[in-house]
């Protein structure tokens, strides 16, 4: 039996073959890629009203600015849609991100070492790693515009987060066996990637769809000609 992930991740590499990146797909991206950014920059602005040990605060702090610049950056670049339907899908998708990744919980409370913080780090670690645009693109596929070469930026930043991001998780002292800091990490990676895995699919059927609409315009139009030539003939 294949693997669902595996198979969206096939089709995201022959759609991103076939198709530029118009305007409806920066705008899906961008929107799903800056849920994330301001998702866990609000979790992280928090540390700066709470004590906490000097190293651990300063990567926190400065992951914090990171996810907001990149974000800002995000937004410049893109050339977005000018579909309603499209932000529309997108803005229920972000909302599912605070949903499915129970973001909403580690807003409340002081950041202790504990478990709650733990799934936070295994959290922010997802939201790095598991929503990845460019492996996905062939290899001649040009990154010369602003909008691609800032998910490289983008992907580039957050390969340099997650090896601190993976240190603090691997050493940190806490009263969590292996097993239950593995389990805890792979669960919000799972999360996080069955939200990315839908953004892909949901940009992929709404190719579908605008190109099935655009055929069944294309065919109406023809047979109102094919009927308007004949009534012609007629009279």
């Amino acid at each position: 039996m294949s693997d669902p992930s595996i198979d969206i991740r096939k089709r995201a590499m022959e759609f991103f073959r076939k198709y530029e990146f118009d305007t409806d797909i920066q705008t899906r991206i961008s929107l799903f890629i800056q849920g994330i950014k301001t998702v866990n920059a609000t979790i992280l602005s928090r540390v700066e009203f709470q004590p906490m040990e000097w190293v651990p605060y300063r990567f926190l702090h400065a992951q914090c600015y990171k996810e907001f610049e990149m974000a800002t950056l995000l937004a410049r670049s893109t050339t977005w849609s000018q579909n309603p339907a499209v932000f529309l899908a997108g803005t229920q998708l972000n909302l599912m991100i605070w949903q499915e990744s129970g973001a909403a919980r580690f807003m409340a409370g002081m950041f202790k070492v504990d478990r709650t913080f733990y799934e936070y780090l295994a959290l922010a670690h997802a939201f790095l790693s598991a929503t990845r645009i460019l492996p996905l693109l062939s290899v001649q596929t040009s990154l010369n515009t602003p909008f691609l070469s800032t998910i490289k930026e983008i992907e580039e930043e957050n390969g340099r987060q997650i090896q601190t991001q993976i240190r603090l998780l691997k050493d940190m002292e806490i009263d969590l066996s292996m097993e239950e800091k593995e389990q805890i990490i792979e669960e919000q990676r799972q999360a996080i990637d069955r939200l990315f895995l839908r953004m892909l699919s949901e940009v992929m059927d709404f190719k579908a769809q605008q190109e099935a609409e655009a055929q069944l315009r294309a065919q109406a139009h023809q047979k109102a000609q094919a009927h308007t030539q004949q009534a012609q003939r007629g009279a």
